[in-house]
């Protein structure tokens, strides 16, 4: 890329945009929307849409529950607080022959300001998910540079999207882009794929084990529903029933954080356990969900037999069924999986393969799974590797030859899919 997008991405870089699901403050969004939309304009890619959806999003069944409690406040405001933008270029022309381009503004907490240290550029969001956003643009832009001709004939849309970390699963984002008619024939969700193209993405779940039980103190330590007991017995046991399920269906399972307090002299009454399961298959997902309630609902029982006669425990297991409750922060989100040979050629003609990324693990979750959909292809496919690049860790951070690399695969893609169009595939479709 050169010196003025390395600067543009820096900028961006340098608004935080935490999610506010990650204890961020939604303030910054709009300031980096516009410095997006104005770089994007500089470099020929028009606005085309700058909106939010209504309230009334957040009342669908499947918003996840910490989303849906933290806009509780304002939802208006705080969906406003947050916009969707969507530059483009080209003539105006129908989804057939439209390619469609996804990131996400929003990171993971904590902010972090960028540095660029020779060909690496560090902070948050470099790799996950701005870097891949600005390269896209940038690729995009260079394309129709060179063959102004394109403009008769397709038209690409590069989308910057709220709502893709934290839990929040894109359903106040790309969901909304998408059923309001941000579709394509091909549409690539610039995630950290090392340029492989990945055309299966996971969905997850998220069940919550709570504790609400009366606390004591470390003088009478029966007179408490000991949570941390409660909680360490069902991880354990979760971790039994649903480990090798999981893997031998092709899901993962996550036992992830348990929390119930840090002091040494008193019971805690009061607590949480989280899991996450990711699934490529909705039967998977129902029969692992089912195992977990089942799970649940059999450990009393086996916690009153193991732990009745214990003082430490008398009382938690009395109480069993009153104080311990099974809860889903998220359930019901569909996985991506599609296959489409023409638009695979395409792709691969400017360099990018389809991975099979679920026969090998390499598939993840992202907000793709809202877009498939007749006559589209669906693709997270871009620069960087989320593990080796440090995405959600302190050490985020992504090398300029990635960037440059997929700007330039960018470009050629854009030369594939209007050579395409051309040969009449998508007009006579």
């Amino acid at each position: 890329m050169r010196a003025a997008d390395v600067d543009w991405l820096l900028a961006l870089l340098a608004v935080p945009t935490v999610s506010p699901l990650e204890g961020g403050d939604p303030a910054g969004f709009a300031r980096a929307q516009s410095l997006f939309a104005g770089g994007a304009a500089e470099r020929g890619l028009a606005l085309r849409r700058w909106d939010h959806p209504p309230a009334e999003e957040l009342d669908r069944p499947d918003v996840p529950t910490p989303l849906r409690e933290a806009a509780a406040p304002d939802p208006a405001g705080f969906l406003a607080a947050q916009p969707c933008v969507v530059v483009g270029t080209g003539k105006l022309k129908p989804p057939r022959q439209r390619m469609v381009l996804n990131f996400h503004l929003d990171t993971v907490g904590p902010h972090i300001a960028p540095v660029l240290d020779r060909r690496v550029l560090r902070g948050r969001g470099a790799v996950d998910d701005k870097g891949p956003g600005v390269a896209a643009v940038v690729g995009v832009s260079r394309a129709f540079a060179e063959d102004p001709g394109l403009t008769a004939d397709i038209e690409v849309l590069v989308a910057s999207v709220p709502g893709e970390e934290g839990g929040a699963m894109g359903v106040c984002g790309t969901r909304w882009l998408v059923e309001t008619g941000c579709v394509g024939r091909l549409m690539v969700f610039a995630e950290p794929t090392g340029c492989r193209v990945l055309d299966a993405c996971s969905a997850t779940m998220t069940p919550v084990l709570g504790v609400r039980g009366l606390d004591s103190t470390d003088d009478r330590p029966a007179d408490g529903h000991n949570a941390t007991v409660a909680l360490g017995f069902l991880a354990v046991r979760l971790t039994e029933r649903l480990g090798r399920v999981a893997d031998r269906l092709g899901a993962r399972v996550c036992v992830s954080g348990v929390h119930t307090g840090q002091s040494h002299n008193r019971v805690y009454g009061t607590g949480e356990l989280r899991l996450n399961i990711a699934y490529h298959d909705r039967a998977v997902a129902s029969a692992l969900a089912l195992e977990v309630e089942r799970a649940v609902a059999e450990a009393g029982a086996e916690a009153a037999e193991r732990f009745g006669d214990n003082p430490v425990t008398r009382r938690l297991v009395a109480d069993w069924d009153r104080v311990v409750r099974l809860d889903w922060l998220k359930r019901g989100l569909p996985p991506l999986a599609n296959r489409d040979a023409a638009m695979e050629a395409v792709l691969a003609e400017a360099g990018l393969h389809r991975h099979d990324g679920v026969a090998d693990g390499s598939a993840f979750t992202c907000d793709a799974i809202w877009a498939p959909g007749r006559d589209r292809y669906v693709v997270a496919c871009g620069p960087g590797l989320l593990d080796r690049d440090g995405a959600h860790t302190p050490d985020e951070h992504v090398r300029l030859d990635d960037l440059d690399e997929y700007a330039d695969r960018v470009r050629a893609l854009v030369h594939a899919f209007g050579a395409h169009v051309r040969a009449g595939e998508e007009k006579t479709a």
